[in-house]
């Protein structure tokens, strides 16, 4: 029985290790996207599976509490392995409950599940490696052993080499293209009063970068275009001088990643969606918003009575009375704080009003259309 509870821990968490390592590569976003809700549903079911298998293992261990704790190393390394398998566990619970906890508990559980999710890696491997150093009578055992002694080693190489990549990665700059002439834009938007200081009083957080390109879009004042067209009374093209004076709103407004992460308490300025659409006027067979983006790739759409209702949905471009970061989609972008960020358009430089629904990035690889914050 503790063997065959042993090896099923041992399966349904290796499943979750891998599947969450694999989430984190950027393939996953770019050429491998129709593969990312797959793995991520996978993801969810090991780990509710495992919650299961885990409960099972600990009231097996309680009951044999007398011969585990003769043995100094178990009684240092079991309750701790159950614990961090606890926090795991439950950090990964309340993720899938992002509706109910809020953004603040979800934004620290996703954290605490990451960073428990690294330290995990090298203490299984060094659980593999005092399981094979152990000897035994048996000559095939010993070989056994040997195997899960190379195969630790190998893992630990592995991972530590990943991590040290990843975080290499996160400090190079993703613009792969010329930037001596990109991200310059003058004139500089003027904050509003209320956007300096901010009204919200500073965002709380910190943003995710992510595209589906390996690049940043090069972008330059002289080049820019804002276009609305499609089916418009009046199709518009504003250069960045036109569009910078533009009468802007501010507003305060959260930002929440499908993934758990959250940044709170934002003080954006920027035109919204209504007023923008007064201005090209809304021909009566248009049924849908479709935003483009100066990467070539992403695209996204809100149906007609989603852009015109909900009241916090704009083009911004200022963030806490900063202008918008190119990694993070200025300097314009849209939001749609009531959505899941995948609807938010970085570096959006078109919209057309068409009559047929469009499927966006995500949504063709399987996310759902109207992203309301809670469906996931």
């Amino acid at each position: 029985m503790r063997k065959l509870l042993h090896h099923a821990n041992a399966l349904v968490f290796g499943v979750l290790l891998v599947s969450g390592f694999l989430l984190h590569l950027s393939i996953l976003r770019g050429p491998l996207s129709a593969y990312r809700l797959l793995l991520i549903r996978t993801h969810y079911l090991a780990g509710e599976l495992f919650g299961l298998l885990l409960l099972v293992y600990v009231l097996y261990l309680l009951a044999r509490i007398g011969q585990w704790r003769k043995r100094t190393v178990y009684r240092l390394l079991v309750p701790s392995a159950l614990l961090g398998l606890a926090g795991l566990f439950g950090s990964g619970w309340i993720l899938l409950q992002k509706a109910v906890w809020g953004p603040t508990v979800t934004t620290f559980s996703f954290e605490i599940h990451r960073w428990l999710a690294y330290i995990a890696v090298p203490a299984v491997v060094f659980h593999i490696w005092l399981a094979g150093a152990q000897p035994s009578v048996e000559s095939g055992s010993n070989s056994r052993r040997r195997l899960l002694g190379w195969i630790a080693k190998g893992a630990v190489t592995g991972w530590i080499g990943s991590l040290a990549w990843r975080f290499w990665r996160e400090k190079q700059p993703q613009d792969i293209k010329a930037t001596a002439n990109c991200d310059i834009f003058y004139p500089a938007p003027e904050p509003a009063p209320k956007s300096l200081p901010p009204t919200g009083g500073g965002r709380q957080g910190k943003f995710g970068e992510y595209s589906v390109v390996n690049f940043l879009p090069c972008l330059h004042h002289d080049t820019w275009r804002f276009t609305m067209d499609g089916l418009v009374e009046r199709p518009v093209t504003f250069r960045w001088e036109d569009f910078v004076r533009l009468p802007r709103t501010v507003q305060v407004s959260d930002f929440h990643c499908v993934e758990g992460w959250s940044v709170t308490d934002i003080t954006y300025e920027g035109l919204k969606i209504p007023d923008l659409l007064n201005i090209c006027g809304i021909r009566p067979e248009a049924k849908y918003v479709k935003f483009y983006s100066a990467d070539g790739q992403y695209a996204d759409a809100l149906s007609l009575e989603q852009a015109l209702h909900m009241p916090d949905a704009m083009i911004v471009l200022l963030m806490d009375g900063q202008p918008i970061p190119r990694v993070l989609g200025g300097p314009a972008r849209l939001i749609v704080p009531q959505m899941y960020a995948y609807k938010a358009v970085k570096w959006v430089n078109r919209i057309e009003l068409i009559d047929k629904p469009y499927l966006g990035y995500w949504e063709f690889h399987g996310f759902e259309t109207d992203a309301w914050v809670g469906i996931y």
